[in-house]
């Protein structure tokens, strides 16, 4: 079949590609078209059967489509909108129309967004929120990991700051929501955007998740350290994103029980118990979750045996009950593993044989992370190596967008400590960015953690980004981890 173009209208037509003065030619799904100079006006093209076959079908499909799944503007919803609402409908069991999805924010408009964003636009202080630099926070926890809030109040002062933030620039401000190994709040959250969506009109939502992986490390004593990862962008109903998660957790607790019931075995005088354990690093939130390094604090607990140093995190199963905040006031007097000093079992029996913790540091080798010198590497249990979390997340149908969170303790596993530069972190930093296949695009250089480390100044974290800015092609994120910022 032939049709006749003109010059003008050829050009619009993509498939068509000079080759040479008279000829153009492009095979697309194995149709070929040809077009040969007939006048310099005028040119005659040759589709083939198939083209047109296709051409109907997306007529077809242009016709039957449903406009009230169309956005405001007449445009189809994102394809990350239309996962976000089958997940939604799949595992909480509510209706919700991709097209009330709006304000959640896609990776690839993350993507496009990062080259526009510097240190001040993550910066929440008064001015910056008076003046309209602030724009965006890309660190966020809830209770449903180490914030205080509910997911309900920190999206309603979102929005608030939102519409505000609108008025002053006629742009969205965008929100991260960064919990600590758990899907639920960000989910939540998808969830009541899509319920309300005019309130969150002056809002771009953009689920995220914080995760550990292992790595190698060569000034740190035990050669191997755990890191974090900022994921953006995910879609928290992916059963692939799911299991990874819900896996790794798996993976703490089954090596902690493993681990506590192999040293009770050595020392069956202490009566160690994972019961205990558990109750022993409950704190009262509203919501359990297991952090990274969990295996540590089962170590302090073999080691220090009622003295485990308690953080502000709760890490047990549902079924166990303890009332710990008595724990809270005694924070300042609780210590770090063998710094503790001996632990008595009996009360009057002291014990300083210090080949019990010998014993317990090779039980906890066995369990934990540790550099493999046969293999050369560091291998894992109870954590994500950095490669299987990059394997679980290049599966994704929308790719997230990975930051490196708190970049600057890695300089401790890769440089003196008082170093001005950092070139072996760089270069540990440029071997993630190639093994991830283009999904480590950025680092957080404002990073609320840094403000609650006495060792660190304003000048080291400002000397150590300006390398990393001098010396990678990273973008920038930061944000306020549970600053209120309205």
């Amino acid at each position: 079949m032939k049709i006749e173009f003109s010059q003008p209208q050829l050009n619009k037509y993509p498939f068509a590609i000079k080759q040479n003065k008279n000829t153009y030619s492009q095979t697309i799904n194995n149709d070929r078209f040809e077009s040969h100079q007939n006048t310099p006006e005028k040119f005659n093209i040759s589709f083939g059967k198939g083209f047109f076959d296709r051409i109907l079908e997306k007529i077809d499909r242009r016709n039957s489509t449903n406009f009230d799944e169309l956005n405001d503007n007449g445009e189809e919803p994102s394809f990350f909108a239309k996962e976000l609402s089958a997940g939604i409908k799949t595992f909480l069991e509510k209706e919700i129309p991709a097209k009330n999805l709006k304000s959640i924010m896609t990776p690839d408009e993350f993507r496009e967004i990062l080259p526009t964003l510097n240190k001040e636009n993550f910066n929440s202080s008064r001015k910056n929120r008076e003046s309209g630099v602030y724009c965006v926070d890309l660190d966020y926890q809830s209770n449903f990991s180490k914030g205080n809030e509910n997911i309900f109040d920190i999206l309603d002062n979102a929005a608030k700051y939102a519409d505000e933030y609108y008025a002053k620039t006629g742009k969205p401000f965008i929100f991260a929501l960064t919990d600590r190994d758990t899907l639920d709040g960000v989910k939540h959250a998808i969830r009541i955007i899509g319920e309300n969506p005019e309130k969150y009109k002056h809002l771009k939502f953009l689920p995220a998740i914080k995760l550990t992986y292992a790595h190698e490390a060569p000034n740190s004593q035990l050669k191997y350290e755990n890191s974090d990862m900022l994921i953006y962008g995910i879609n928290p109903f992916s059963i692939n994103i799911s299991n990874f998660v819900e896996t790794t957790i798996a993976k703490r607790k089954r090596m902690v029980i493993n681990f506590i019931k192999q040293v009770n075995h050595l020392y069956p005088e202490f009566a160690y118990s994972v019961i205990e354990f558990a109750e022993q690093n409950r704190l009262k939130y509203k919501k359990d979750f297991t952090v990274s390094n969990l295996y540590w604090r089962a170590r302090e607990y073999a080691e220090t045996k009622g003295d485990t140093a308690i953080k502000s995190i709760k890490l047990v199963p549902e079924d166990v009950i303890s009332e710990a905040e008595d724990i809270i006031d005694q924070l300042d007097q609780i210590f770090v593993g063998s710094q503790q000093g001996p632990y008595s079992a009996s009360g009057s029996q002291i014990i300083k044989d210090s080949d019990v913790n010998k014993s317990i540091k090779e039980v906890f080798e066995e369990y934990s992370t540790h550099l493999d010198e046969s293999q050369g590497k560091v291998v894992s249990s109870a954590e994500n190596l950095y490669d299987d979390m990059i394997d679980c997340l290049s599966l994704e149908a929308s790719p997230p967008v990975i930051a490196l969170s708190a970049p600057y303790y890695l300089s401790h596993y890769y440089e003196e400590s008082n170093s001005s530069e950092f070139p072996n972190v760089v270069e540990f930093i440029k071997d993630l960015q190639e093994r991830s296949g283009g999904l480590l695009v950025a680092f957080e250089s404002v990073v609320p953690s840094y403000d609650l480390d006495s060792a660190l100044t304003p000048e080291i974290i400002k000397n150590f980004n300006n390398y990393l800015r001098e010396h990678t092609d990273l973008y920038e994120v930061g944000g306020s981890f549970a600053k209120r910022y309205f």
